[in-house]
């Protein structure tokens, strides 16, 4: 007999909230023949005669909304969750739903218009009419939204930060809700975050989170997607103060010690009592393979499975060979020094936060840095409706108050080298004890200077603006040197983070006489970059832009000039093609690891990979991909006091992970 969610309510008690999680059904996958007659009854018949099927991950997805109407489903990129959504809207809207919602990334609403609702026409029976509110102005959107037409409302992310928003769902009161990539709604405090949860939770429409991303390192990024996807189903405390008691043990920030194992405790008796074959200790990694067992095995819950697609996976470093013969590079290494050695930022600065030293040495890294110069008076006047003697008295202000700054973090920074009291060894600690205590834990010197330049601060100071400015071209160069040499009619994807650097890759490619197509964040990029015409092309591609929701496997070769930081954007970045439908045999991602930063930014990569592989159960590309050479790992603290802002890594988990990269 298929499981019933219980009502809507919110327990608060630990001892109930344990006995409702360990209490929950334990929820198998569907046999082969029962994923086969799925199919046989969803897929068109002559597409299933010509061997069309659903994927597994599909189908129990769509199964879990028969069975509980909410599906929390962290299915791994590359496993079909458009497909998923555009079923479960028409299966809705055929039950009688009049309004239905579905929200999909910015930059893949063209792709889901243009090309993936007519084919999943073709496929599946869709029925459900979709009113389109993307690419539209102010006006005509409230016009669709209040026009009371029964069928699947289609808004892409970038609707619920705009002004309208709150209108919008209150127009359109879909009752049930579909996010597609829900990762982009982890973040409670953002506004379309708030405004959209606060829809939510007024008026408690069925909701489909869907993500191959969910989390990057806390309970905290997902718990409110989960709870209302599944309610009473939901294998995680329903109270937020609960919660938090779960994730001081589970979180990726977690302290590894056993300190705080009291209330998930539990879970280990049920984990041993059914997965007896599964090793499991009682210490913080262990309860959190009792977590993400509970988590994958529970109602409404679609997780991913080890990596079944047959394409093997290889990262394979591509280092510049040489690198100090290319222009710039005896300045590059002045600047990357002036950051490492003297904290001063490619602009001259002093440097206040270790994060700050990261990111120029990120945007060093790829070769350029962002100078930053004040606006001329006449910029300002103009930005501000002012006037002139306004615009060239506020910038004086503006650069006396920055002379004042930059004094004070010369002081801060000799102060911390003289040794300091333990509780005050970062900069916001030092500002808090003085805005508190003034001099009595800094000394006179040290306050002074912070007194004069807090006096000097007005909200209304000018900001300087950022100039991007080239300094090597190391890695452009050897980028487009290795896509050059792939064989004639073989295309590619050069990927990029900063938009300085895929210009200057663009110029150089159109330099050397190669089909290039530069594919930045916009609407054009995004239809050229998903389509397969373009597969024989030299695509430089936006990682910010195109390294999410998008279907690209019709390129098998790709560079990742600039590797991203975050563990979530490779996964997803990486499932661009490393997906259902790739042809090759074996799939490559190139990296250009040359600097030590470089080598330094994908260990803290893969120190936070550990996180999502270890508590989803949804696996992690970085972490089962092979690796040609073995990538340096790095000890987490370490990373940490880099500006790397990673998770610290359990003893165990630190030996885990080296043992798994030698």
């Amino acid at each position: 007999m298929p499981f019933s969610p219980l009502p809507r309510k919110r327990t608060t008690s630990t001892s109930i909230e344990i006995d409702r999680i360990v209490g929950l059904p334990v929820i198998s996958s569907p046999t082969s023949e029962e994923l086969e007659e799925f199919s046989r009854r969803e897929v068109e018949a002559r597409h299933f005669e010509r061997g069309f099927r659903l994927m597994p991950k599909q189908c129990e997805a769509v199964l879990a909304w028969d069975t509980y109407g909410g599906v929390f489903a962290p299915i791994p990129v590359g496993e079909g969750k458009t497909l998923v959504s555009l079923m479960i809207a028409a299966r809705a809207y055929v039950a009688g739903t009049e309004r239905s919602m579905l929200l999909v990334p910015s930059d893949v609403f063209g792709q889901l218009v243009r090309v993936d609702i007519p084919w999943a026409r073709q496929r599946v029976s869709l029925p459900v009419p979709f009113h389109l509110l993307g690419n539209k102005s102010q006006r005509e959107r409230a016009t669709i939204a209040r026009s009371g037409r029964k069928g699947c409302y289609v808004l892409p992310h970038s609707c619920m930060s705009t002004v309208d928003s709150t209108d919008l769902l209150t127009w359109i009161a879909p009752t049930v809700v579909l996010i597609d990539e829900a990762h982009k709604f982890k973040h409670a405090d953002s506004a379309r975050t708030r405004r959209l949860m606060t829809y939510i939770n007024e008026h408690e429409p069925k909701l489909v989170a869907l993500s191959g991303t969910m989390t990057s390192k806390s309970l905290r990024d997902y718990h409110h997607l989960l709870v209302s996807s599944l309610h009473e189903s939901a294998p995680l405390p329903l109270s937020r103060y609960l919660m938090e008691q779960w994730a001081i043990v589970l979180d990726a920030q977690a302290d590894p010690s056993d300190a705080h194992l009291g209330p998930v405790r539990p879970l280990v008796a049920w984990a041993q009592e059914h997965f007896p074959a599964v090793k499991i200790a009682a210490h913080v990694p262990g309860f959190r393979t009792a977590y993400k067992l509970r988590l994958r095995s529970a109602p409404g819950v679609v997780s991913g499975d080890e990596d079944k697609l047959g394409v093997s996976l290889l990262f394979k470093n591509l280092p510049v060979p040489e690198p100090e013969k290319a222009p710039g590079w005896a300045l590059l290494q002045e600047k990357i020094d002036d950051v490492e050695k003297r904290w001063i930022s490619p602009s001259g600065d002093e440097i206040e936060w270790v994060f700050h030293a990261w990111k120029h040495l990120w945007e060093l890294s790829g070769g350029i840095y962002y100078r930053l110069v004040w606006p001329t008076a006449d910029e300002l006047r103009l930005r501000r409706g002012m006037t002139e003697a306004e615009a060239v008295a506020l910038l004086e202000m503006a650069k006396a108050h920055h002379k004042a700054l930059q004094a004070y973090h010369v002081e801060l920074r000799k102060w911390f080298g003289r040794g300091h009291k333990a509780h005050l060894d970062t900069p916001m600690l030092v500002g808090a004890s003085m805005a508190q205590h003034g001099p009595r834990d800094v000394g006179d010197e040290l306050y002074s200077l912070w007194f004069y330049a807090k006096s000097l601060e007005l909200p209304e100071l000018p900001e300087r603006d950022s100039v991007p400015v080239r300094v090597c071209d190391f890695k452009v160069q050897h980028a487009v040197s290795w896509a050059a040499s792939l064989e004639k009619g073989i295309g590619c994807i050069l990927w990029y983070h900063h938009q300085e650097v895929g210009r200057w890759l663009a110029e150089r490619v159109m330099e050397a006489n190669l089909d290039g197509l530069h594919c930045p964040a916009g609407e054009l990029s995004n239809l050229a970059i998903v389509n397969a015409a373009n597969k024989d092309r030299i695509v430089i591609a936006s990682q910010s832009a195109h390294a999410t929701g998008k279907n690209l496997q019709h390129f098998q070769e790709q560079l990742c000039v600039q590797f991203p930081r975050q563990a979530d954007v490779a996964q997803q970045l990486i499932g661009r093609t490393h997906r259902t439908g790739q042809e090759a045999d074996e799939l490559i991602v190139h990296t250009t690891r040359t600097l030590e930063f470089d080598h330094q930014n994908f260990g803290a990569c893969l120190n936070d990979a550990l996180y999502t592989h270890q508590t989803l159960g949804t696996p992690h590309k970085l972490i089962y991909g092979t690796y040609d050479p073995l990538p340096k790992i790095y000890p987490s603290v370490e990373l940490r006091e880099l500006g790397f802002q990673n998770r610290i890594l359990s003893e165990e988990e630190s030996r885990a992970l080296a043992e798994r990269f030698g």
